[in-house]
């Protein structure tokens, strides 16, 4: 396995891009965003950015991976770049599923430039883009994540991800980044292993209004637990921090749920509670947001559950002011 990318050099930021200005300025000609402008995804010039974070309906938008894909495959992308510029320039801020299936599919493109493609990064880009646009919470047959080695291909973000989100942590990023692409190339040639699901995640509060307040201990199937558990909205505790302070995420599973589960509600107030008002921690799209990865959250859970106790409540109530009777069997 090589050491290096080839293809492209990969720039791990501190800190997200301001805006489309902001990357413009600071970066060179064939530069290529993952999830790390504060912006909406699209192009501009020879500039690209993948994400479906901001600016965007997140159940129409593909996952930052597949729009690489399409990019790659469809588009021929980096084809075209590598011809006048090798490496391409990739930033990145984590390294997250999504991101590390991005760069994958650019550093090994000519994979997907044959005419027949290939059929098991195929797969893995399709599954992901279902689990990574539902926020984690979409309903799958565990085992066959097992079985189909998508849990042991990501196993090493797994690991980065208990660590959080850390000024001087470029290094462990790279060095994830590199990891899952070793085991997607390993899958690939039918060398992989397995990992089982054995996370339990905690349930720490489950409200009568359809919402759960979660300890997923660090591990991001948690979430795939808590769907074939049949939840759909959960405030989620990633990690508790060194610093004192807490990473959280807040997943609402489905729009047509009558609008009771408000994340942008929600996530505003959050952040009016927060010991930092100067600064923006809480944010996200229309079905997932969160605290901020590298800052944190200065709220204890309990803090939350209130909070979003009453918002719940008030927007179920209003919906369902009595029993609700089902109008068919």
């Amino acid at each position: 396995m090589q050491a290096e990318f080839r293809n492209i050099q990969l720039h791990v930021r501190s800190q997200r891009f301001e805006n489309w200005e902001h990357f413009v300025r600071e970066t060179p000609e064939y530069s290529i965003g993952i999830e790390v402008i504060d912006d909406v995804p699209g192009h501009v010039g020879h500039r690209v950015h993948f994400d479906h974070h901001k600016g965007v309906i997140r159940e129409a938008t593909m996952s930052a991976a597949m729009q690489t894909y399409i990019a790659v495959r469809q588009g021929r992308l980096m084809e075209r770049w590598l011809r006048r510029q090798c490496p391409v320039h990739v930033y990145i801020w984590n390294a997250d599923q999504d991101v590390c299936l991005s760069v994958f599919v650019l550093e090994y493109h000519w994979l997907l430039e044959r005419t027949q493609g290939a059929p098991l990064l195929r797969w893995i880009v399709q599954y992901n883009n279902k689990i990574d646009v539902c926020g984690g919470l979409y309903p799958v047959k565990l085992d066959e994540l097992v079985q189909n080695h998508f849990t042991w291909v990501f196993e090493p973000y797994r690991l980065q991800r208990r660590l959080g989100k850390s000024l001087d942590d470029a290094g462990i990023v790279t060095q994830t980044v590199r990891a899952v692409c070793d085991r997607l190339e390993a899958l690939l040639e039918g060398h992989a292993g397995v990992t089982p699901i054995s996370i339990e995640p905690e349930i720490l509060y489950a409200s009568p209004y359809d919402f759960v307040i979660v300890d997923e201990k660090g591990d991001p199937a948690s979430r795939l637990v808590l769907a074939s558990q049949g939840h759909t909205n959960l405030i989620s505790l990633i990690c508790r921090r060194p610093t004192g302070r807490y990473t959280y995420s807040v997943i609402r599973g489905s729009p047509y749920d009558d609008d009771i589960f408000q994340v942008d509600r929600l996530t505003a107030a959050f952040q009016a509670a927060e010991d930092r008002r100067d600064i923006k921690i809480w944010g996200g799209s229309n079905l997932a947001a969160g605290s901020d990865s590298e800052l944190g959250s200065s709220l204890h859970w309990t803090r939350l559950r209130d909070i979003a106790e009453a918002i719940v409540r008030e927007a179920y109530l209003k919906v369902y002011p009595e029993p609700v009777v089902p109008v068919c069997g």
